[in-house]
């Protein structure tokens, strides 16, 4: 992937067919376990609980009544959000060569908080607790993948902040 430059369009990047697969298979996998987030059991799972943690830690009853009223809202965004990467990317995903993407404002942030939700993912998956753990686990290529997307992340956020781009040029 090349990283991502302001354009009057909005911000591009250059993806390769094969890591557009990766990432379009991620954003599948998210929105699957999101989905399936809302079942009485999902809890037990890391993963769930770090991309839908608790608003009141130390008290279990308040803690209750937020996921009873919010928990499927967030769900819904959080899915919403994904969905948008996995829009972008299904035609660089099945192309025999780089494609360019093109995403507005709206599409970057939705991006952004998507690849969040996927490092949060795979930071639980490998023991990650705080940024700059190197993990527990050694499942060959979570590690790398984990920085991967950090970068993606960190890319996009930097170019999206430098008040550059966007459908008329002033974003």
């Amino acid at each position: 992937m090349r990283g991502f430059q302001a354009t009057e369009a909005g911000w591009q990047a250059i993806l390769e067919p094969e890591e557009a697969r990766i990432l379009l298979s991620l954003s599948r996998q998210l929105q699957s376990l999101l989905a399936d987030s809302l079942e009485p059991d999902a809890l037990a799972d890391g993963a769930v609980r770090r991309l839908l943690p608790d608003a009141y830690r130390d008290d279990p009853e308040a803690a209750e009544e937020w996921r009873r009223l919010s928990r499927r809202g967030l769900v819904e965004s959080k899915v919403a959000h994904a969905a948008t990467l996995s829009r972008a990317l299904a035609a660089p995903a099945i192309a025999s060569e780089p494609t360019t993407i093109t995403l507005d404002a709206d599409d970057a942030l939705d991006w952004v908080r998507a690849v969040g939700d996927l490092r949060l993912v795979i930071a639980d998956r490998i023991g990650i607790v705080v940024d700059g753990d190197e993990g527990t686990t050694a499942e060959p290529g979570l590690r790398e993948l984990y920085d991967w997307l950090a970068w993606i992340q960190d890319d996009l956020v930097r170019v999206f902040e430098s008040g550059e781009g966007g459908a008329d040029g002033d974003e």
